[in-house]
């Protein structure tokens, strides 16, 4: 067994629980390929130092490659007292090029280190998650367009409230995934920072270029204060807050996709790919994806409260504890690359039907605001004029009847002759065009808004 590479300063090992308790190689070795380009930057800011030669930082860089190759193909022999993949890669490194290999840690620290590994990764992993955002959002657009005057009844307090289009109700999941990307945008300038040449917290006295190894690394800068740079993760905090929020989203779309699938209403229906069956009962078509993907909001609130639980309170200055910030993101991350495609697939394939939707709207509860506004049009004070509605309402109800059995005495007699037209689904929400309202014009304009949008993103 090798020796950590700490270990000069003790005479005994590791109790064997503690080095279990300590040892990280199990989740962080996915950060193996950021460890290899990390260090091939520090090779090369030692180099320019004057503290290799250019035959070293060449064996140097051949040795990394090889260990970073071999870790990617499952043949690189870890070595039980490897800590982590730092140590590991580092291991592998002077098993191959002996005191040479020992001299690639100078400079650096394993603080610098799994904050700049821990940045490329994530930096890595939001591209794809904005990539399948992206993918969720164009087909809900596409949606959208095409059900951009088909009528349904709007809900609040999942009650019958006002009459919409199913392509406003649609953009309204869209708008709130544009914020996610717009987040993660944010998210991404304040995180494109290198740590490395930090060292363990107040660089080194060796004359490495931060700035340099930050540009070889496709950072947008290098750390502004050394301390800061190891001591660090609100960069990780904002990144699970933000999927967090993501996943939110996704989880309300998936609890409406549920629903509108649900026989009862039968205004949509999931494609058999995304469906699943029953164990027992041979007829069930089950929105399984939509229900988990619904559920996996509550993970990534477990992600972000332990990180945020293990963060308060910590001094400046690494501490062991930070090692606990890898897992809750590998899960967020994770949780993310499974429900956003599986959604994604959901929603291109499914299908939607008009028919029930529109025989939904016909009720006549969601007109009472356009008859309550009509009042108002013509001179009636609202609050009086939502009386009188209310009144009618509550006198229909008892009498069994609803709006659509007015007759036109009665409507006359409220202050709408002619008030039957009213209760018209085609002209309810045409006249419900304000910009963002919707009616088939602003539906259609915010498809051309929010097209751009993913476009020029």
């Amino acid at each position: 067994m090798s020796e950590a590479l700490w270990s000069g300063r003790f005479s005994t090992p590791p109790a064997p629980e503690a080095h279990a308790l300590g040892r990280s190689l199990g989740f962080d070795v996915r950060l193996a390929p950021q460890d290899v380009r990390a260090s091939l930057a520090h090779v090369h800011a030692l180099e320019r130092a004057g503290l290799l030669t250019e035959d070293e930082a060449t064996a140097l860089e051949a040795a990394l490659l090889e260990v970073g190759a071999e870790i990617a193909t499952g043949t690189f022999a870890f070595d039980p007292a490897d800590e982590d993949v730092h140590s590991a890669v580092e291991r592998g490194v002077t098993e191959r090029l002996g005191d040479l290999g020992a001299k690639l840690h100078a400079g650096r620290s394993r603080n610098d280190l799994v904050a700049t590994e821990l940045r490329l990764w994530l930096l890595e992993a939001q591209g794809s998650i904005e990539g399948s955002t992206v993918r969720l959002a164009r087909a809900l657009v596409a949606h959208a367009r095409e059900h951009a005057e088909t009528v349904m009844p709007g809900t609040t307090h999942a009650r019958l409230a006002q009459p919409v289009t199913l392509g406003h109700h649609l953009l309204a999941h869209v708008w709130a995934l544009a914020r996610d990307l717009d987040r993660f945008r944010d998210w991404r300038e304040r995180t494109s920072r290198s740590a490395l040449g930090a060292g363990a917290l107040g660089t080194s006295t060796l004359g490495l270029d931060p700035d340099l190894t930050a540009a070889e690394l496709g950072f947008d800068a290098p750390f502004e204060n050394s301390l800061d740079a190891v001591s660090d993760r609100d960069f990780a905090q904002e990144f699970l807050a933000d999927a967090l929020i993501l996943g939110t989203h996704l989880s309300r779309l998936a609890a409406d996709l549920t629903r509108w699938s649900d026989e009862a209403l039968g205004w949509a229906e999931l494609d058999e790919a995304y469906s699943t069956g029953s164990s027992m009962m041979p007829q069930k078509r089950n929105p399984d994806t939509a229900e988990l993907v619904r559920a996996k909001a509550g993970r990534l609130l477990g992600d972000l409260a332990s990180l945020t639980a293990t963060l308060q309170g910590l001094p400046l200055g690494y501490q062991r504890d930070l090692q606990e910030d890898k897992e809750p993101l590998f899960d967020a991350v994770d949780t993310l690359a499974l429900t956003l495609p599986a959604l994604a697939g959901c929603v291109e394939t499914l299908r939607f039907h008009a028919g029930p939707m529109r025989v939904a709207s016909t009720a006549g509860e969601l007109y009472a605001t356009d008859v309550a506004e009509a009042l108002v049009s013509s001179g009636v004070p609202f609050r009086d004029a939502h009386r009188r509605v209310g009144e009618l309402l509550g006198r229909l109800d008892a009498e069994g009847r609803g709006l659509h059995d007015l007759t036109a005495e009665e409507w006359s007699a409220l202050g709408l002759p002619g008030g039957a037209a009213l209760l018209d689904p085609d002209r309810a929400v045409r006249a419900r065009a304000v910009t963002g309202g919707p009616s088939p014009a602003s539906v259609r304009a915010q498809v051309e808004a929010l097209e751009g949008m993913l476009r020029s993103g």
